[in-house]
């Protein structure tokens, strides 16, 4: 018997506690959204070779599906409390606006890559208004400039890429050796945003800038840089990724200058003077839209006419769009219409083919020919891209073969130009997906072309179509052929002096003339280099020391 009496359970107590489950931070998720999304990116990367443009818009649009994909992840399916999601979401935003409230995107490159600057720091037009400010006392107004300017002698450079559109010096000696004796500087200081050249002709250089609200035709003295007279029209071109400003080149022809506007608007002045001596709103007066990245063509002179290019018809199935228009040269009246395809960014450009004189304009789709006298269309051979942009210049190669080239994954080819009677045909003799000119022009010499395949130099036999080599990058500059040399304005600024050898790449020279982008074709007269972009302008003698004038050095 046990004494101590019944035995009783410990008492237990009745509330049980509920354990809270732990939250897991999936990172596994977020890390694989961004090795797929970078993969993703190198896979379409190495896909769209070598068009440069199109591997970019894939890098942006890879980088976009990340970012969604990463904040869907972080809201919805990182497993952290909300308080942190919000929190996280929130120092992302205050990145992002700190990013963009330091920096500015100044402009893009001509693959699109965006250029950042501070935003403190002044902008380019900012530095050429101020610049601008402090000559204002010592420029010429307008119309008040003296003095006559002659026709056309050998050695000036009369238009866009030269006399005859092809970016071929003739009758010019450059010196080489720039170590021992490099170009001598003659002149430098800021201009108005633009993307057009030179035009020279005598002591005088003119050219085309956006100052502020007001896009100005410039005439400058080519020995000083000063400005000797200046006509506004109160328009302002401006686009996101192509920039700011004019994008021609004016054009000289007997005494008087010829201009396109980013707008429309064609001008005829007294070279001399500056004085207007008739305009015409192209737009407007032909109820057209202008192109998505601005009027680009320079004017084309032929016999008494000027030629230039049209815009976008504002209802394409009622009118159809119109590719060209001439006005007689000194009274400014229509003579003729042509053309109902798509205008682009090349410049017409005159050409014998078959013994025939005409009209190549290179449009959205397609390389056209056209009569000079009337505008009639003489035969058309179809060549276009997603992006409907041609705007390099067609390269006549004998009186029935031409080469084209173009960028957004084109390529290039030469065509077989035949006349039977009063028909026209057109055969292709090859093509290549090399180069792609998206927006530089390419030169010829002995038979071989040289142009920048997406940036980086290209020699190509015109005879078959093949690729010689493919060295050096230069980004979306411009070139011109002196002598046996290919003068490169790159991208950067940089100027360099490359051998025309089909055999080899071999750079001769190089110098950094200006600083900023360029997408400017640089012009060579009497042995003096003029290059420009849309901040600054130079002038360096080239010329060979036997040939060397003495002009006093002048940098601003």
């Amino acid at each position: 018997m046990n004494e101590s009496g019944p035995q009783t359970e410990p008492e237990v107590d009745q509330a049980t506690s509920v354990e809270i489950p732990r939250r897991t931070f999936r990172w596994k998720w977020g890390l694989a959204i961004l090795l797929l999304g970078i993969a993703a990116i190198v896979f379409n990367w190495f896909r769209l070779a070598p068009d440069r443009t199109y591997q970019v818009f894939s890098v942006y649009e890879g980088i976009r599906n990340i970012l969604v994909g990463l904040l869907i992840w972080w809201l919805l399916f990182s497993g952290l409390a909300w308080k942190t999601r919000f929190q996280g979401l929130g120092g992302a935003v205050l990145a992002f606006v700190l990013f963009f409230g330091l920096l500015r995107v100044e402009s893009f490159e001509g693959d699109m890559v965006p250029r950042f600057r501070f935003r403190f720091s002044p902008t380019p037009e900012e530095r050429a208004e101020e610049y601008f400010k402090q000559i204002n006392n010592k420029s010429v107004a307008n119309g008040e400039a003296s003095g006559q300017i002659p026709d056309v002698v050998p050695g000036d450079w009369p238009g866009y890429r030269g006399a005859s559109r092809n970016g071929i010096v003739d009758e010019q000696f450059i010196r080489t050796d720039w170590k021992t004796d490099p170009p001598e500087l003659i002149w430098k200081h800021p201009v108005g945003a633009g993307w057009g050249s030179f035009c020279i002709v005598g002591d005088r250089a003119f050219t085309q800038e956006q100052r502020g609200d007001v896009e100005v035709v410039v005439c400058y003295d080519a020995l000083s840089g000063n400005q000797l007279w200046v006509s506004e029209d109160e328009v302002r071109f401006e686009e996101t990724l192509g920039g700011v400003g004019p994008r021609a080149t004016p054009t000289f022809d007997q005494g008087f200058l010829y201009t396109v506007g980013g707008t429309g608007v064609l001008h005829c002045f007294e070279a001399a003077t500056g004085i207007s001596v008739w305009s015409h709103d192209l737009l407007e007066e032909q109820n057209q839209n202008n192109l998505q990245w601005g009027m680009s063509g320079s004017p084309l002179i032929w016999e008494n006419l000027v030629i230039v290019n049209q815009g976008l018809a504002v209802d394409p199935s009622e009118l159809g769009h119109r590719s060209i228009i001439a006005f007689d040269k000194r009274t400014g009246e229509q003579v003729w219409s042509g053309g109902t395809r798509k205008s682009s960014y090349s410049s017409p450009q005159l050409a014998e083919l078959q013994g025939v004189p005409q009209i190549l304009v290179f449009h959205a789709k397609g390389l056209e020919s056209f009569a000079p006298a009337d505008g009639q269309s003489l035969w058309f051979y179809p060549w276009t891209n997603q992006a409907g942009v041609n705007a390099a210049q067609p390269i006549v190669i004998n009186d029935s073969s031409i080469f084209i080239g173009s960028g957004y994954g084109v390529g290039s080819a030469r065509l077989l130009i035949e006349k039977s009677g009063e028909d026209w045909t057109v055969k292709e003799v090859w093509t290549s997906n090399s180069p792609k000119l998206k927006f530089n022009s390419a030169v010829m010499h002995d038979g071989f072309v040289y142009g920048l395949d997406e940036g980086i130099l290209t020699c190509f036999n015109l005879e078959n179509g093949k690729r010689m080599w493919k060295k050096g990058r230069y980004g979306y500059g411009q070139m011109l052929l002196a002598g046996s040399m290919l003068l490169i304005l790159a991208e950067d600024g940089s100027v360099e002096l490359v051998k025309a050898d089909p055999d080899e790449y071999f750079q001769v020279a190089k110098i950094q003339a200006i600083s900023g982008q360029t997408w400017n074709h640089p012009a060579l007269a009497h042995g003096k280099l003029f290059v420009r972009n849309s901040e600054m302008a130079a002038c360096y003698d080239i010329s060979k020391n036997s040939q060397r004038a003495p002009i006093k050095k002048r940098d601003r």
